[in-house]
Formats: C-alpha cells, sequence, structure tokens
C-alpha cells in the first residue's frame, strides 16, 4: 500500500503548499500530545485526512476528533476501501463536517449518492499516485527475469467477485504450457515494502491486473453485513452459492477504479495483462495494457502478445506517458487543489 507513504511524501512536498503533517499511526504519548495540540491552533487554510485516518478502522480518537471539528477551516477526506464500514464513514464525515469527499471511483452515480447522504462537494481522484523517484524503470525489459508477476490480496465474498484468484490461479497453472516465468501470489506476508515493490517491477516484463473495487456499492453496508453473518454461520459456502443467494438478483452498481497496481507498473514499464475494465479511463485495452477476457477464451492471444517485444514496448511506452503525464503525485494534488479552491 504504498500510497500511504506517497500521498503525505508529495503533500509535503508541493511547491505550492505549507503542510503540517500528523502520523495518525504513532501512538507515543508525545505524538498524540503534539497531534492534539496541533489540532486546537486555527490557523490553517484546509485539513486534510488521507486515506489511512479512516480506511479499515478510524485512526483518530474522539478527543482529536472534536478538536478537529472545532476547527473553522474546511475538511477534506481522502475515503479509502469504500465497500467497508460505509455507515460509520459517513458518520465520521457528518463529526467533522466534512466540506469535501475525495472519492477513488469516478462515477457519477456513487458521486450523487454521496452529495444527497453529505451534502458536500465531492471529486473522484484515483487513490495511488506515481512517485518516479521510486517507480521507474531501471532494467530493459528483455533482461528482466520474470516474465509475468503478481501480488494481490484475495478479495472479501461480499464484493461480488473473485477476478484476483481467477486470473492469479490461471496463470499460476498455465505457466508450464506457456512456457512462463512467473512470480504470482496472493498470500498476505508476501507482499512488498514499498521500495521492494519497486524493485519487484522493475523485475518483471509483465504484470497481471484487475479494476480494483466491487460490483455492488451500497452505503447502508447491507451486503456485506448479511453475507459476512451467513459465512460465519455457514463457513463451506462457496462463491458460487453466495452469489446465487446474494447477488444474481441485486442490480450492480459498481464501484471499479484503477488500482494503484496499474499505475506503478506503468511507472516501470512493466507491460500489463488485465481483465477487461475502464481503468478509471485512464488505460485503453491495445493501447496502453493486453487485454484478457475474463473467460479466458482469448487467453493464448494474450500470450501472444506478451512474447512479441515490439508490442509490450509500445504498450509500456504509451501507459507510461499517461502515468508520468496525468497521474503523478505532483498532478494529483493539483486536481485535488482546484476541487478544494472553491470551498477556501
Amino acid at each position: 500500500m504504498s500510497y500511504q507513504q506517497g500521498w503525505p511524501r508529495h503533500f509535503l512536498r508541493h511547491p505550492q503548499l505549507a503542510c503540517v503533517a500528523v502520523n495518525l499511526a504513532d501512538r507515543r504519548l508525545t505524538a498524540r500530545l503534539r497531534a492534539a495540540l496541533l489540532a486546537r491552533r486555527d490557523r490553517y487554510d484546509a485539513v486534510v485526512l488521507l486515506h489511512s485516518a479512516f480506511s479499515n478502522a478510524c485512526m483518530i480518537g474522539p478527543s482529536l476528533l472534536q478538536a478537529l471539528a472545532r476547527l473553522r477551516a474546511p475538511k477534506a477526506y481522502f475515503i479509502g476501501n469504500e465497500y467497508k464500514l460505509m455507515p460509520e464513514k459517513m458518520a465520521f464525515c457528518d463529526a467533522l463536517g466534512i466540506a469535501l469527499l475525495v472519492s477513488q471511483t469516478d462515477s457519477p452515480e456513487i458521486h450523487a449518492l454521496y452529495r444527497a447522504r453529505l451534502g458536500c462537494a465531492v471529486v473522484g481522484i484515483p487513490n495511488t499516485g506515481l512517485d518516479p523517484e521510486v517507480f521507474r524503470p531501471r532494467t530493459p525489459p528483455l533482461a528482466r527475469p520474470i516474465d509475468l508477476g503478481y501480488r494481490a490480496v484475495d478479495v472479501p465474498e461480499y464484493l461480488g467477485h473473485d477476478e484476483r484468484r481467477r486470473i492469479a490461479e490461471f496463470f499460476v497453472a498455465n505457466a508450464q504450457r506457456y512456457h512462463l516465468r512467473v512470480d504470482i501470489s496472493l498470500r498476505p506476508e508476501d507482499r512488498f515494502t514499498e521500495s521492494a515493490w519497486a524493485d519487484f517491477l522493475d523485475r518483471c516484463r509483465g504484470q497481471l491486473g484487475t479494476e480494483a473495487g466491487g460490483d455492488y456499492f451500497d452505503l447502508s453496508d447491507a451486503r456485506r453485513i448479511a453475507v459476512n453473518e451467513h459465512v460465519r454461520i455457514l463457513p463451506t459456502t462457496t462463491r458460487e452459492e453466495l452469489f446465487a443467494r446474494f447477488f444474481r438478483d441485486a442490480a450492480p452498481c459498481p464501484i471499479r477504479i484503477l488500482s494503484g497496481r496499474n499505475v506503478e507498473a506503468a511507472g516501470t514499464k512493466s507491460v500489463q495483462i488485465l481483465f477487461e475494465g475502464r481503468y478509471g479511463g485512464y488505460f485503453a485495452p491495445d493501447v496502453h495494457y493486453i487485454p484478457l477476457r475474463k473467460d479466458f477464451a482469448d487467453a493464448d492471444d494474450a500470450v501472444r502478445k506478451l512474447r512479441d517485444a515490439a508490442v509490450c514496448a509500445k504498450l509500456a511506452e504509451n501507459a507510461f506517458e499517461v502515468a508520468a503525464s496525468q497521474l503523478t503525485y505532483g498532478r494529483l494534488i493539483e486536481r485535488f487543489c482546484a476541487a478544494l479552491r472553491p470551498l477556501l
């Protein structure tokens, strides 16, 4: 999750901003006292709460939250994991008086739901930018020892799909048939630190990938709660059975987003084999990546393209240009500032 380091690093570096950073993960008494003191100095133009402030859990205690709520400056919240704890995150926005919600999706339908619920401004910005000092191509493609790499964790059942597992298992099972050198894992213990992830990408000619997120956006968390409860009671339930029970007749409201894996692979010129998708409108099939149907019917064709050095070089260069021109942290912070400026 390199974006949890990337965003604060680049906010602090941005030439148009003067930022005071608070590390909410630092639980030492001195750090908590410093955070409380800073929150009581009403001298800020804006307060920015990044994804890790409340993604899997709220990192802001009650006293700090009250102090932030009293600040007159507009507050912006980069909401993370927009598929879980949504009632709690909406209550968090209410308590703070959020003026700008930064969603990871560009979906107009989801933005409208947020506006109706919170009455605040909403903007869509990818959750990960490119840091070209960390993620850059150093090794020529033909000198890289891995043909296809992948690191991810399996998604929970309540997202309505298991694409990460399916794409990983397919290429592990077929690596020998395709004569591919692969390094693919969904095990949490095999994930990398930021710098090790950059080194891994630079060792890979290609990367697998899917869109992040799920197929059913829900501010109430009702489906997530129901699926989790069902699995708790009947842990042997298959994904197919869960889909038939909870998803088959539901109207999808997808919250599919561009993954940081896609951005950082582009930054290292590691060509990507991706399941069909929008990828935030940034990457197009056969222009920026090798497309793969979700039933794997065109897998042979995808591998043929992966073996074509000229095709890979063109796709990787096109994706790199998009990442370097549109998706650096500097560019994304400029977009954030443009959305925040009318609220100041």
